[in-house]
């Protein structure tokens, strides 16, 4: 199979995968069969290997997942900017924030020229690197505060002033507290201003309940001994990952 019509063919699959809920493993699975023939029929696709990768997050195959994303860094070479999106969301669903940041640099550097095609793996970057400054800068084109307001105005809130440090703090408990088994994570905000980050795990609900009391412990120490209260915009939830709905996102882009 010639490289091009084997990317032709994953992102058609990876376009129809983007549609599904997580927990519908029926029509992801065979999805997944339909990448791994293509990768077979063409070794060097990387775009199938992301495919793979995104496939095995949405099934909660985080080990999975990463082999693939080491692998697919270590072939490395040009990505169509779709390919590029997928990768780069995937990355950041497993918390590998600074590969992400690596192979967004680009985007990061010409920021308003991609916030159409990128808007989304961008907010998620700069909220998951702690660079609120970043996620403030974005808030700052016109054409892009109104589309979420709440979130830009806790960028504003927080990105600097010293609770920018509380906020990072928060991020990093969380990353650690969930560095063996996070799949993917989306955030919510809800009209009284507040952020609430929705982690996707691989794990059962009693054990993503007893992550989250875990967690909120680790928060709330952390709170104590910087002699302050905790911040009172931001929430979290640890969720199983066939919860996550669907993620129907820039599939118009042409290149």
């Amino acid at each position: 199979m010639e490289r091009e019509e084997a990317r032709r063919q994953a992102r058609e699959i990876v376009n129809e995968l983007m549609e599904y809920p997580f927990a519908q493993i029926f029509d992801i699975l065979p999805a997944e069969q339909k990448l791994k023939a293509i990768y077979q029929q063409c070794p060097d696709s990387i775009d199938a290997l992301i495919g793979l990768m995104f496939a095995n997050i949405m099934l909660g195959r985080r080990d999975n997942a990463l082999a693939l994303s080491k692998k697919i860094w270590e072939i490395g070479g040009e990505l169509s900017s779709f390919f590029e999106l997928i990768y780069s969301d995937n990355l950041l669903n497993l918390g590998e924030t600074e590969k992400a940041g690596i192979l967004l640099q680009d985007r990061l550097n010409h920021i308003r020229n991609n916030l159409q095609h990128f808007y989304m793996v961008l907010i998620k970057y700069a909220l998951f690197s702690g660079n609120l400054a970043l996620l403030k800068q974005i808030g700052d084109y016109p054409e892009v505060y109104d589309q979420e307001p709440v979130l830009f105005d806790f960028a504003a809130d927080h990105a600097f002033n010293l609770s920018v440090k509380d906020y990072r703090a928060f991020i990093r408990i969380i990353k650690e507290g969930l560095q063996d088994c996070l799949c993917a994570w989306e955030y919510a905000l809800h009209d009284d201003g507040s952020l609430e980050l929705l982690l996707y795990t691989s794990l059962d609900v009693p054990q993503n309940t007893s992550r989250q009391q875990s967690l909120l412990e680790k928060i709330k120490g952390y709170f104590l001994s910087m002699q302050q209260p905790p911040m009172h915009d931001i929430f979290f939830r640890v969720l199983n990952i066939k919860l996550h709905p669907a993620w129907v996102g820039s599939t118009n882009d042409s290149a």
